[in-house]
């Protein structure tokens, strides 16, 4: 019977030997030691692939990151050859419920030890991928040559592509991190890159470069308007504390304390309002107010007449206030001409402009800018006929279209943002109703606005008294920094007039002429040997306080 040995607690010079050789990267002989790549990761981003393709070696990568690396440097990433991307083959690999990549023959999910085997397709450059033990029982031994899934013919010589062999030693070294080209040339590649401070992925690569593509498409005017854009406002420098009541400093100073990266600053000065500060107080003036806004739209079946509800969804009526002086300054443009985009019958009148609703362009902002908040309120309820509501494709993602109701729809409420009613022009609105539709219950008859006319518009009164309250504020603020720096101006004078003063006063030859002039009394005489009189300076005579000396409350310190 073989004595069990117990476990050593320390380690003999030959695994001394061999973990030393594995810490530096260097084995016996000069070979290197294998950092073999997992089947399942992207041979260039070294992360697991989402769409794989490879190389006419079999070494898999993801298509995204392979596609984008070849376009820059030509170059095939695992041995630096000549690559092109006419010569990557897509593989067509199955996965199981949970994500793992498997043999569609055998169901069973590829390891790191698994023969994986791919069936080229060299008219379309796919290849479909099975394991190897599906491929020798289905194929080698029976020679049929076909492939198991496509059903088309191939050579065992050229169209067998191996991915993934564990028992072949020289494949494994073809998958050695160590020996990719892109790994040894890290350093040349990262040169050739823009210097940033900060290593991104490639998933966040990819974002940051189409961020700075979409920078250098974006046209210098291509900024989003927002409601009650004043251009007088745009002179005044508005500050938080001017729309919030409450005083928020640009934080330079708390930040230059607590960070290396900012620059060292006593400025503790008041930030700027941001837009959206600055709307909220012009919304809070429209409420205020408490009026209704009132606007005539002239369609091509009659006219309606608009109340606008002001002064409880204020955010709309800015909105829509822009859309409509629009239609009516710009004829042809937006508002005007507008046709409708759907009109269901016993439910709503869908309108929007020409290039919304079915805009195959992408681009569904609108000219008062990109997507706006939901505005509820308890008070504004899809109750009843001609019912302005605004349509959305979900939570705060309102645009240009609007839609009036031709019935009561309680479905709809706190999901489209009610900011209007129509007050006159029901039989309008049932002429409308009646229109023949579609099949996508498009109108077959236009249904047109031809133009639109604002009767009654808080939003602009609210505009101007705004402005003149920010403007008001801005006059104190200005007064104020004036007075501050005239009462420095004042107090830098003083001291500049007391200095002169006392430089007069200490110009005299006289003995003590650098003591002060208070308190000194120049009454004494003295005789020199030659019969000259000298004056000298006697400093007054302190006079002990009477009584007991005591330190009392100090008040006379």
């Amino acid at each position: 019977m073989v004595k069990r040995q117990k476990e050593k607690q320390y380690q003999g010079a030959r695994e001394h030997k061999r973990n030393s050789q594995i810490r530096s990267g260097s084995g016996i002989g000069g070979s290197a030691v294998q950092r073999k790549l997992p089947f399942k990761c992207c041979a260039l981003t070294l992360t697991p692939f989402v769409n794989p393709v490879c190389n006419p070696n079999g070494i898999v990568f993801d298509n995204a990151a392979l596609t984008e690396f070849l376009m820059k440097y030509k170059k095939d990433p695992v041995t630096g050859k000549p690559l092109e991307t006419r010569d990557i083959i897509t593989l067509n690999m199955d996965q199981d419920e949970e994500g793992r990549w498997q043999c569609p023959v055998l169901t069973k999910p590829f390891a790191d030890h698994s023969k994986i085997v791919a069936i080229l397709d060299k008219s379309t450059k796919e290849a479909y991928v099975y394991s190897y033990e599906a491929y020798r029982e289905l194929n080698v031994k029976p020679k049929s040559w076909q492939d198991l899934t496509t059903g088309k013919k191939f050579s065992p010589k050229t169209d067998v592509l191996i991915l993934n062999d564990p028992q072949d030693e020289e494949f494994q070294k073809s998958r050695d991190i160590e020996t990719f080209w892109h790994i040894r040339n890290s350093r040349t590649l990262q040169k050739s890159r823009p210097q940033n401070n900060v290593n991104y992925s490639v998933t966040a690569t990819r974002i940051m470069e189409k961020i700075e593509q979409d920078k250098k498409r974006a046209k210098p005017n291509d900024k989003p308007q927002t409601e009650l854009s004043d251009p007088a406002s745009k002179k005044l420098k508005i500050f938080s504390d001017d729309v919030t009541s409450v005083k928020f400093t640009s934080g330079k100073a708390s930040g230059s304390f607590t960070s290396t990266a900012m620059a060292v600053s006593n400025d503790n000065t008041t930030r700027e309002a941001s837009q959206e500060e600055i709307l909220q107080a012009q919304f809070k003036q429209m409420r205020s107010q408490k009026q209704k806004g009132y606007v005539r739209m002239i369609t091509n079946f009659g006219d309606l007449l608009l109340e606008l509800h002001c002064d409880i969804a204020p955010r709309y009526e800015c909105r829509r206030r822009r859309a409509w002086i629009k239609s009516m300054v710009d004829c042809g443009s937006h508002l005007f001409n507008v046709l409708s985009y759907q009109n269901v019958h016993q439910f709503s009148w869908t309108v929007s402009s020409p290039e919304g609703g079915s805009s195959k362009s992408g681009d569904d902002a609108s000219i008062w800018g990109p997507a706006f908040v939901d505005e509820f309120d308890d008070r504004l309820k899809h109750v009843g006929v001609g019912v302005l509501s605004s349509a959305n494709a979900g939570p705060n993602t309102n645009k240009r279209q609007f839609f009036i109701t031709f019935k009561t729809t309680p479905h709809l409420d706190r999901i489209h943002s009610v900011f209007g009613q129509v007050i006159d022009g029901e039989k309008v609105l049932k002429k409308m109703e009646e229109v023949a539709t579609d099949k996508k219950d498009r109108p077959l008859k236009p249904i047109t606005i031809l133009t639109t006319e604002i009767l009654v518009d808080p939003a602009k009164e609210a505009e101007e008294k705004e402005h003149e309250r920010l403007t008001q504020r801005a006059k104190a603020r200005e007064e104020e920094e004036k007075r501050k720096e005239a009462m420095a101006v004042g107090k830098s004078a003083k001291q500049k007039k007391s200095a002169v003063d006392q430089q007069a006063s200490s110009s005299s030859t006289a003995i003590g002429k650098y003591l002060p002039t208070t308190g000194v009394q120049q009454t004494a005489v003295d005789t020199s040997a030659d019969g000259t009189e000298i004056p000298i300076s006697v400093a007054k005579k302190v006079t002990k306080p009477k009584g007991k000396a005591s330190f009392g409350d100090f008040s006379g310190w």
